[in-house]
Formats: C-alpha cells, sequence, structure tokens
C-alpha cells in the first residue's frame, strides 16, 4: 500500500483528461506525477481494445460504474448512464466518434465566462491531441450509408465534412480514434504499455478517493481506500461529470446547506458544485431493411446536423446505425428488433433540461443521486426537436435513395402521428448518449455558479484545480470526448505555467 507518499501532482481519474494530463506533466523530469485511477488498466482485454465489442461494456459490472437515476417527471427513468471502470475512462469505453467542437460552441464558452476558451485559443490543442489519437475519416463506406447519403442530398441537405468542423447543415462521414479495429483510447495513446511509463509517474490503479484534505485554505491530500497520497503543489480532479462533483461535495467543497444535512463540514460553499447537469438525449426511429448494410468499422458511419426548429444553426445530431437500435435493455426491449434493420437517432444537440448531481449520504462507498431532469424545459424545446427529428427521419425515408431498403417503419410505427403521440414516445424510448457534463462549471469571476476559473482552479481552495466535462459552461453540441481531451492538454499547459 503506497499510503501516505507525497508527489508534486496528484490527479484523480485516468480517463479522457486525466491521462493526457499526466502523460504531459511528466514530460518535465523534475516533478513527479501520481495518477489515481478508480479501475483497473486492461491493458492487454479485448473487450477494451477493440472498437467492434463496444457495446459489451455497456451496464457490465466488470467494466461500468452503470450508474442510475432518479425517476423523471417526463422522461425515461429507466436510463442508466454508462461510466467507464478503467484506464482511458470513456475514451476506453465509447464508439469513437472523435469530433472536434464546432468553433461557434467554443466561441459560445469565451461569452459565457470562460475566457481563453475560444475556438482560436482552443484549436492548437485539438490538433495535437487528434494527431495523437490517430483520428481519421471512416474508411469503409458500406452501401447503406451511401444510400443515406443520397437520401439527405434528395431532401437539400449537403455532404459536409465535420472531420475538419464544417457542422453546416448537412450529413458526413465521422471520424473515428481508431487504428485496424483498435480504439485508440487516451490510455493507448498515452499511457500503454504501462511498463514503460517514466519513472517520475506513478500509476495508482484500483484506488477510489473518498476525500481531498483543505487545510487552511489549500489542498493537501487525497484520502482513498489505499491510504493517503499527500501532494507538495496541486491537485487535479479528471473524475468526470459525476464523480467529480461527488468528491467536491465528500470533501466539503459544494453547496453548504447539502453538506450540512448531510454532517460534512463546510470547506468552501460553492454552489455550482452537482448543479447545471446537461446531456445529450436522443430517441431511435427503426426501419425493417431489405438488405444487408455493407462493411463498416462499427457499424456507426454518418452523422447528420440539422435545424429543424429554423434557429439558424444545427440543433439535431443524428446518429445512424446500420442495426436495430442499439440498447435491448428496458425499456427499449420492448421495440421491434427485426433481423435486419436500421436505425436513425437524433439527439438535442445543445439541451435546454438541466439536472443536478447530489450526495446520497456521507460515505464515499454510496452512488450520487443524479436526477438529469430530461424534458422539464419550461418552452418543452428538448421534446420539440426529437419529434421534428422524427419527421425529417420519415421525410428521408421516403427518399428515392432509400425506398429500396425500407421494408416498413417499425418504431414508433406510422400510426403515431401528432405532436403528442410523438413526444410520448420519444420520453418513453428517449436515452442518454453518454455525454453528462457542466457539473462543476467553469465562469468568469463575478458567475456565482461557476466552480472553476478559466485557469481550471477551484474556487477559494489553493492548489485544486478540475479538468474533465465537469467544467463545460454548457455541453457541446457534438460527441464530446475530445473537447475533454483536449482540456487534460490545455490543462497541463495551464499548470506549467501557473508554476513556472
Amino acid at each position: 500500500m503506497n499510503s501516505n507518499r507525497s508527489y508534486d501532482y496528484i490527479i484523480i481519474g485516468g480517463g479522457s483528461a486525466g491521462a493526457t494530463l499526466a502523460r504531459r506533466l511528466v514530460e518535465d523530469p523534475n516533478v513527479s506525477v501520481c495518477l489515481i485511477e478508480g479501475g483497473p488498466a486492461f491493458e492487454d482485454d479485448p473487450k477494451v481494445l477493440l472498437l467492434k465489442e463496444s457495446l459489451a461494456l455497456v451496464g457490465n459490472p466488470k467494466y461500468d460504474y452503470d450508474y442510475t437515476i432518479t425517476p423523471q417527471e417526463r422522461g425515461n427513468s429507466l436510463l442508466r448512464l454508462s461510466r467507464a471502470k478503467m484506464l482511458g475512462g470513456c475514451s476506453s469505453h465509447n464508439d469513437s466518434w472523435a469530433l472536434r467542437a464546432p468553433d461557434a460552441d467554443m466561441d459560445r464558452w469565451a461569452e459565457l465566462g470562460a475566457e481563453g476558451w475560444d475556438a482560436a485559443s482552443v484549436g492548437p490543442y485539438f490538433d495535437q491531441v487528434f494527431k495523437d489519437l490517430r483520428v481519421h475519416k471512416v474508411t469503409q463506406n458500406a452501401e447503406l450509408s451511401n444510400a443515406w447519403i443520397e437520401a439527405a442530398n434528395e431532401q437539400g441537405f449537403k455532404t459536409i465534412d465535420n472531420t475538419v468542423g464544417d457542422y453546416s447543415e448537412g450529413i458526413s462521414w465521422v471520424s473515428l480514434n481508431e487504428d485496424d479495429g483498435v480504439r485508440v483510447s487516451t490510455a493507448v495513446a498515452y499511457l500503454y504499455p504501462t511498463a514503460e511509463l517514466p519513472g517520475n509517474l506513478h500509476l495508482q490503479l484500483e484506488t477510489l478517493a473518498h476525500r481531498i484534505v483543505v487545510e487552511n485554505g489549500r489542498a493537501v491530500a487525497v484520502e482513498t481506500n489505499q491510504g493517503t497520497f499527500h501532494v507538495t503543489r496541486e491537485i487535479i480532479v479528471s473524475a468526470g461529470a459525476i464523480d467529480t462533483p461527488k468528491l467536491l461535495m465528500l470533501s466539503g467543497i459544494g453547496p453548504a446547506e447539502h453538506l450540512k444535512e448531510l454532517g460534512i463540514d463546510v470547506v468552501q460553499d460553492l454552489p455550482g458544485v452537482g448543479s447545471n447537469l446537461s446531456d445529450h438525449i436522443e430517441t431511435p426511429v427503426i426501419w425493417e431493411s431489405a438488405k444487408d448494410a455493407g462493411e463498416s468499422i462499427n457499424g456507426l458511419d454518418l452523422g447528420m446536423y440539422a435545424d429543424v426548429l429554423d434557429e439558424g444553426e444545427f440543433s439535431i445530431q443524428v446518429t445512424i446505425g446500420h442495426f436495430t437500435y442499439w440498447l435491448h435493455t428496458e425499456p427499449f426491449d420492448e421495440l421491434p428488433s427485426p433481423p435486419r434493420a436500421f436505425t436513425f437517432a437524433p439527439n438535442v444537440a445543445r439541451p435546454a433540461s438541466k439536472g443536478t448531481i447530489r450526495l446520497a449520504s456521507a460515505d464515499p462507498k454510496d452512488k450520487p443521486i443524479i436526477d438529469p431532469r430530461y424534458f422539464t424545459d419550461p418552452e418543452g424545446r428538448d421534446e420539440k426537436l426529437l419529434v421534428e427529428g422524427i419527421r425529417l427521419a420519415r421525410r428521408l425515408a421516403k427518399t428515392e435513395a432509400l425506398k429500396d431498403w425500407i421494408v416498413k417503419e417499425v418504431a414508433p410505427g406510422p400510426e403515431l402521428e401528432s405532436d403528442e403521440e410523438l413526444g410520448a414516445f420519444a420520453r418513453r424510448y428517449s436515452n442518454t448518449v453518454y455525454h453528462p457534463s457542466a457539473t462543476c462549471k467553469m465562469g468568469a469571476a463575478e458567475d456565482p455558479t461557476a466552480v472553476v476559473d478559466p485557469r481550471l482552479r477551484v474556487r477559494g481552495v489553493d492548489g485544486l484545480r478540475i479538468a474533465d466535462a465537469s467544467i463545460f459552461p454548457e455541453l457541446v453540441r457534438v460527441n464530446p470526448n475530445m473537447t475533454v481531451v483536449m482540456i487534460g492538454a490545455r490543462a497541463a499547459d495551464l499548470i506549467k505555467e501557473d508554476n513556472a
């Protein structure tokens, strides 16, 4: 047990951001870094390494923390938030859609108080991590995917290239962090083989952080199930949008009233910790297919971007899959599942509904209370976007390009037509795209809900930063994993500058 050891830096969480950050910090041979990760490395496990195995990880307790959510007023209460229990985090666990955040979204971050995180400033970091993770376009052009492109073109959607950041309305081949079937996670890119890591990087696996120790306003140690680890410079929390706010609150950093209710001494009253939870939510439209889709790396070749409410920018992102809807758990097991099928799954790109993360108790072993509050935005915009996404799917299905592919629509089914009917379907069969974020958001000094400043420093606590999806001022409109990797890379430079 490595109890009572001391390091210059401790990083809590070896995921998309944490692994990236650790590797960059140890480029300086004069600093020592301890990377604490709750899961194993899984360095030689094909289920983790091979992209085609990604669905086998979801819900499997060996690989997945598998968080439940509270009963939802209007959404699907049965959905589960998969969170990776392994080195590389969700970059070792996802479908490897490697998308650069739209420039407009990053510029919005700056407008929301994240000074220095505009598109021009973060662009070089995106370029760097895309190279490191070997990002490339889909290389196998399945017949079904080409038919979808033709169908979109028939309906007036351009063929765009989101692999270079073009997110005008249209349809695009996606880009993947994949190499010959192997998912190029941050673990693969930066930490494997673990036996050859630099001597100044200590990898502490299967270790759960229980509390950050703060003395005289400064973070000085991390208490874990494997003992206490001390720090001389900084602690950086990279445990993700669920576990980062949980750890902060267990450490007395968060909404004072909530902490007092649980008997936790308040170290720093930060009401934004665990608030502002934002997630992409999708719903499937499924057709029985007349023929096989053709060869594909993982059957998820295309992304589509549409402005279905005439707002002037895309408001839904669509995943097109070469099979029936990818989950077969409740309530999705109610949906028809023909042996040959394909799916069009629109998601709410910039969700208006916001939720919370709260502690169930002061015991670190208890999972937090997660309430995403899906479909609770007062204007009903999130639900309307999915209704219009279903209608877009139906228009595309009537095109010349797809007519020979479709036997029939099996979900929602052509009998459902009204806003009310389609809205009820969208909410019942809604599913997370596994993109929780913004629960410790970055913002300006005058924003009372901001948890970190633009240099990722936690307000009111010296020597403590956050680098993960929790610091998003708002969720980007596309798959956010590469944005999280970018945050890890940029965090390293901020830390180096501030400790020079």
